[in-house]
């Protein structure tokens, strides 16, 4: 079934009378945190009583069931605790504030914050033991980018390294926890000398392993998905510093390198390249297919892409994505987007939408969507059930 900006309308329509507002606990029987079933979450944030509440929404999408757990912030990047499954991590992107929070009481338990002169840039990681957690920030003063080093239990500071950018994002490990992966956005006062790139460096020497720039220097680099086989997929926005970056009709755009090809910015087709406007948000991988999908939000667009032939497979009209993530079965992509923030499924063989999977509220109108059971067997995978 083709979905076209008409159809989701209709269809998201249709879903409101199913699950309206406030009911919500159609399935309170079960186990809500359930690891063999989706368990997505993000960030969200809505008005109530004329105030505006921040929370980290959370759906079990097999039971048509949300929990919201309120947060202090809009949560940006958030993370699961190695140590403990119930314990996730959510920072903001560009602000001083991050916390932890408790699934198995559902809320907040500690505050974490940046140094007066730094900020939290979004994304954080542990390391495999859970025992270190490595955070991307930005000193306030010039932009320079910085790893902070910090107790995984009480988040402690203890040492940073330089991400060998300015303004710092997304940061990933890789090869067992050896390397991490960083995104730089670039200066936005010193375009001409500063470029976007990402960072590969090493986590024992902290010295610089790659650098990796993208070849349309317009672009920054922001959320990134890393293959099996090391092919590198970049979501861009426009740099900012540029005159025209701000504007809504900026061209964000898509970037692949894979480990034969070197780094390239895609320019066709140029029917869809040229609608791309505002960032290209958030991108997952799905393996299995090497296909690469990622969210345009001002575009109302998700692309899909061949990672190996780096071309357009699909373009998507859906009303303002937002997150993405993989089912737990492999079989689809979650995707968030604005509708009364609705979240649909994506069939990842043929690429089409199951208008029947539409879910909504959820309350998930973040960046991002994170799939709490699948993300579990990759950090964790012999203490799934424990």
């Amino acid at each position: 079934m083709s979905l076209n900006r008409r159809n989701f309308l209709k269809f998201a329509c249709l879903a409101s009378f199913a699950s309206p507002l406030g009911l919500l606990a159609s399935c309170s029987h079960q186990k809500f945190y359930n690891p063999d079933q989706d368990i997505v979450f993000g960030g969200g944030e809505f008005l109530q009583n004329d105030s505006l509440r921040h929370v980290l929404a959370i759906t079990n999408l097999q039971q048509q069931d949300s929990k919201l757990i309120d947060l202090d912030f809009l949560a940006h990047g958030i993370i699961i605790d190695p140590k403990d499954k119930q314990r996730l991590l959510a920072f903001e992107k560009d602000g001083a504030n991050a916390a932890a929070v408790n699934l198995a009481t559902n809320t907040q338990t500690q505050k974490i914050s940046s140094t007066e002169d730094k900020q939290f840039t979004g994304h954080a990681v542990f390391n495999k033991t859970g025992n270190t957690l490595f955070c991307t920030e930005t000193y306030l003063k010039d932009g320079r980018g910085i790893i902070s080093i910090r107790d995984g239990e009480n988040f402690d500071i203890l040492g940073e390294f330089s991400s060998y950018g300015e303004n710092p994002h997304q940061c990933q490990l890789i090869n067992d926890g050896a390397t991490i992966v960083v995104t730089n956005a670039g200066s936005a006062t010193n375009i001409d000398k500063s470029q976007a790139s990402v960072t590969y460096i090493d986590m024992q020497s902290k010295k610089l392993i790659e650098r990796v720039t993208l070849d349309n220097q317009q672009l920054n680099a922001g959320h990134i998905a890393i293959a099996d086989n090391g092919s590198l997929v970049v979501a861009s926005a426009a740099k900012k510093g540029l005159e025209n970056a701000q504007t809504e009709n900026s061209l964000g755009g898509v970037s692949i390198r894979t480990p034969q090809q070197s780094m390239l910015s895609m320019t066709q087709p140029e029917v869809v390249i040229n609608k791309l406007t505002g960032e290209a948000l958030s991108v997952i991988i799905d393996n299995k297919h090497q296909v690469a999908a990622i969210t345009h939000p001002k575009a109302n667009m998700v692309t899909f892409w061949s990672i190996d032939k780096r071309e357009l497979i699909k373009a998507m009209s859906v009303p303002d994505p937002r997150g993405i993530t993989l089912s737990l079965d492999g079989q689809s992509f979650i995707i968030s987007y604005d509708i009364n923030t609705s979240i649909v499924l994506i069939n990842t063989k043929n690429l089409d939408a199951d208008a029947s999977s539409i879910f909504q509220p959820s309350y998930i109108s973040g960046a991002h969507l994170y799939n709490w059971s699948h993300t579990l067997r990759q950090i964790m995978p012999r203490n799934v059930y424990t």
